[in-house]
């Protein structure tokens, strides 16, 4: 196979993903496909100040970055939610990869999933989707639990720290949050 060619099936395959049905229906729900560079990844994760054998919670997972940095960088459970059928796939394949335990992955929207016993919460969501889970956090997270988020803020709480890391010469702000 020519250089050529696998470029053109790399392109038809991020086509195909980012297309397909339940990919589209995710953008919309949560937000758009865009992978996290793991440099955030990591700054976020410090910054939540994670230990070992607590729960981190992924809403939307995307190709699980999160989780496979979460479980073999620092040593916490990990739990993921993606509805898109082929970021789910990807993800599965990533996890056995990288062989992560201690981690449970569900094609499943966020929304409706129990997140109750999350210690902290990593979240890389449109505003409009922020919106739709003040309630959701307000009822189901116990007292402590810690939230990440970047690019965009929280809009219904006031961050506990607020940091900036550059990517590619952009200015990214990571948020981090704490359930009262």
């Amino acid at each position: 196979m020519s250089g050529l060619e696998i470029y053109l099936l790399a392109i038809l395959f991020f086509l195909l993903i980012i297309f397909s049905p339940s990919t589209v229906r995710a953008a919309i729900v949560g937000a758009p496909f865009l992978p996290t560079p793991k440099s955030i990844i990591r700054k976020a994760l410090k910054l939540v100040d994670l230990k070992p054998n607590e729960k981190l919670y992924d809403l939307g997972s995307g190709t699980g970055r999160v989780l496979v940095i979460a479980s073999k960088e620092f040593g916490v459970k990990t739990v993921g939610f993606e509805c898109s059928i082929p970021l789910f796939c990807i993800s599965k394949i990533n996890l056995f990869i990288h062989r992560v335990k201690d981690n449970t992955l569900y094609r499943k929207d966020f929304y409706e999933a129990d997140i109750s016993d999350a210690d902290v919460i990593f979240l890389f969501l449109t505003p409009k989707a922020f919106k739709k889970l003040e309630d959701k956090f307000n009822k189901e997270l116990k007292k402590g639990t810690r939230i990440v988020t970047f690019s965009s803020p929280l809009l219904f709480w006031k961050p506990k720290e607020v940091i900036s890391s550059f990517d590619k010469e952009k200015n990214i702000k990571i948020y981090l949050y704490t359930k009262e």
